[in-house]
């Protein structure tokens, strides 16, 4: 009766360790079949563990958009999306997904990498955050727990605010400069050909991670096309303008820019491609500037356009706007009157509503006829990029 009554009660020791490890690993980020750590594992600092809204905060430079991609998700998504927001605020390395139970390591692999994609487009601030990360999960007692383990750039968090501090000191110049323009459109177009002068394109071959994050573009004034829209989103955000990063594609591969918010709807803003000339002409083209869905999609393809809000507002293009288009019937009158008010500037830039090729001599010949600073060597050099004629002078 005794051995049995041992026996039984050995039994029952074994179910309440089993069951203590399972919940510990649980509520705790500590793995069920990693025993020779939990003692370790139990001696970690516990953190708040913060439900995701617009209030979470990761530092002074997150946007008041940060839950657009997150509110796209599935239920099962935003727990993942979650979990990596409170792993990142509190810079831990490894951690569980809170209230998921993954079917299986592809499914959660499948379901981490939507997740991560859209904590990104919606937290540019977090420049510290590698590319590379990992899934895994640990078989508990009544269900699966998925754990994350991510990879950061910087050692410490101490490292991290060091940076932070920089970039924000950067940011601050921006608002500063601008805060006291009276439209938000004046604030939008300011900051678009500050920053466009002021940053150069990497251009090796290999990119390292940095130059793809604000840190590259608001540290170094070195970037490529994603650091250059994360760039941009923070410094509107702060200046009161709405944006959200666009992810898709043009002839030259996988590519990233800005939608912006106006007050008559949404506009594509391609920084990046406002540069195009910047290298042999010094001037920044407008061609990019808000832009429609259909106008930008003329050179870009956007990868998920079914998440993104309707941009079909017209008043702030750029040529419009300042009255800088050119019917193909009226163009000597026109580029006369556009030269006549920007006549210190060294280019002319206009829209032409009408056949470049039918019209290009019309329009050099009035340009010859206004200044010929237009001429060297008796020739003209023009850039059309979407029916936006750039002509510098010589």
């Amino acid at each position: 009766m005794r051995e049995y009554i041992r026996s039984f009660c050995n039994v029952i020791i074994v179910f309440s360790i089993l069951f203590i490890i399972a919940y510990v690993s649980f509520f705790t980020d500590i793995p069920s079949g990693a025993s020779n750590e939990i003692k370790q594992r139990l001696q970690e600092a516990k953190y708040e563990y913060i439900d995701y809204s617009s209030n979470f905060i990761i530092n002074d430079l997150s946007i008041r958009m940060n839950t657009y991609y997150y509110d796209k998700l599935t239920e099962e998504q935003k727990k993942i999306y979650e979990a990596i927001a409170n792993g990142v605020v509190n810079f831990r390395d490894e951690f569980s997904v809170k209230d998921y139970s993954p079917e299986d390591k592809d499914s959660f692999a499948n379901e981490t990498s939507v997740a991560i994609e859209a904590f990104i487009n919606d937290h540019p601030e977090v420049f510290y955050l590698r590319a590379e990360y990992s899934t895994y999960i640990v078989k508990g007692l009544n269900e699966n727990i998925g754990y994350i383990k991510l990879n950061y750039t910087e050692e410490s968090k101490e490292s991290v605010e060091e940076k932070y501090k920089i970039i924000k000191a950067k940011v601050d110049e921006y608002v500063n400069e601008f805060s006291n323009l009276s439209s938000i459109y004046e604030k939008e177009l300011a900051v678009h050909d500050k920053f466009a002068y002021s940053v150069n394109y990497y251009k090796e071959e290999e990119i390292p991670r940095k130059y793809h994050t604000i840190e590259g573009s608001l540290i170094e004034n070195v970037g490529v096309c994603d650091s250059f829209s994360k760039s941009l989103q923070i410094i509107y955000n702060k200046l009161g303008i709405d944006s959200i990063i666009v992810l898709g594609q043009t002839s030259g591969g996988p590519h990233a820019w800005n939608l912006v918010r106006l007050d008559d709807g949404w506009y594509h803003v391609d920084i990046t491609s406002a540069r195009s000339i910047i290298e042999d002409t010094g001037i920044v083209n407008h061609a990019y500037f808000n832009n429609t869905d259909g106008r930008i999609q003329l050179t870009n393809t956007i990868d998920t356009p079914e998440l993104l809000p309707e941009a079909n507002a017209t008043g702030y293009y750029y040529y419009s706007y300042n009255n800088l288009v050119v019917p193909e019937n009226e163009i000597k009158i026109k580029l006369k009157d556009i030269c006549a008010t920007d006549r210190d500037q060294d280019f002319v830039e206009f829209y032409l509503d009408g056949d470049v090729s039918e019209s290009i001599g019309t329009i050099l010949t009035t340009l010859k006829d206004v200044d010929d600073a237009f001429l060297k060597d008796s020739k003209m050099y023009y850039y059309n990029i979407q029916n936006a004629i750039i002509i510098p002078k010589n």
